[in-house]
């Protein structure tokens, strides 16, 4: 059941084109993506640490700002952070909310880099995020994207990245790994759809949702590239292979969005209002600088992709998935 919806997800995500190719940067189209100096203010105090810190913007498809929507403490379970609080009712941009014409097909609120801040082909980063997810709020016939990246050629978002989501109730990790093939979307723009490896998270993830996740990163975005992640100080997948696919940058994006909706609610699922937590976001060149005990990370690396902690794995290409060994889907 697991890869036929995620077979579902994959392939619709790959072929729906970037209609509003733009520089955000540079807001325009009557799009604010700059967020407010108070805004700015608490982001920088609550959420984000070196390389995020002012450099980080609103997307141009984000439900519109409300009371309540966001929410900066000083204590979420024991953390500094940021609550996002998305409910159904929220409506954003029409290529969301409406895309292939179905209303309710999606919604998001997310921040990201403006071009100018991504990550240059041939950088070696370090991410850190933590998110804390209550349990308590399903997400089972729909999909939570929590944080992704975004493959930029030129200017424009032409290919995903790794992604963190929920769906049928538990994580999956999603990693593209080489492009498939090139095609024209309906704007006329060239895009790229890749295979891409769909790791589900074993059983053992349940007793942390609810709790927060402190989840590391550390990115080659080259050919000849790399993509280690740590959830909790354990090695779950290690990757070596090319993570550029022919991109000039790679965008990092985080926040709650929610798609494929319209496939809970013509099922008669209701969907839930959610609360979203995220707290100390960091990018940076070297690890030490985001997080104590660098050692016991890198120590876990074994030079060969590996992943850890699987209760099901899939290769994906253009909406086929085929079922991996979770105990070596790198094979």
């Amino acid at each position: 059941m697991l890869r036929m919806f995620v077979s579902f997800i994959v392939s619709f995500l790959l072929i729906v084109p970037n209609a509003k190719a733009k520089d955000w940067s540079k807001p325009d189209g009557g799009v604010s993506t700059k967020m407010s100096k108070e805004m700015t203010i608490n982001f920088d105090n609550f959420v984000f640490r070196k390389e995020f810190k002012k450099n980080m913007v609103l997307t141009e498809r984000n439900v519109p700002i409300r009371q309540g929507l966001i929410e900066f403490s000083e204590n979420y379970f024991g953390e500094k952070g940021v609550k996002f609080n998305l409910s159904y009712s929220d409506i954003g941009d029409q290529m969301d909310w409406s895309r292939g014409g179905t209303a309710g097909f999606a919604q998001r609120f997310q921040l990201g880099e403006p071009l100018k801040k991504t990550s240059k082909k041939g950088t070696d980063k370090w991410y850190r995020i933590q998110i804390n997810y209550p349990m308590h709020q399903p997400v089972t016939k729909h999909t939570l994207t929590l944080f992704d990246f975004k493959m930029i050629h030129g200017k424009t978002e032409r290919d995903l990245g790794p992604a963190f989501n929920i769906n049928n109730n538990n994580f999956l990790f999603m990693l593209p790994h080489q492009v498939a093939f090139s095609k024209t979307n309906e704007t006329g723009a060239k895009s790229f759809e890749s295979d891409t490896y769909a790791l589900g998270l074993d059983y053992k993830y349940d007793e942390l949702v609810g709790k927060w996740l402190f989840i590391v990163m550390n990115a080659k975005w080259d050919k000849d590239g790399h993509f280690h992640m740590w959830i909790n100080g354990k090695l779950r997948v290690s990757y070596y292979g090319d993570m550029s696919r022919g991109s000039d940058r790679v965008r990092f994006k985080f926040g709650p969005y929610r798609h494929h909706m319209s496939h809970a609610t013509e099922q008669g699922e209701s969907i839930p209002d959610i609360n979203v937590y995220y707290s100390s976001l960091s990018k940076t060149n070297k690890c030490k600088d985001l997080w104590n005990g660098c050692e016991e990370l890198t120590s876990q690396l074994t030079g060969y992709s590996q992943a850890f902690g699987l209760k099901d794995a899939s290769m994906c290409t253009a909406g086929d998935c085929r079922p991996l060994n979770p105990m070596n889907p790198f094979q």
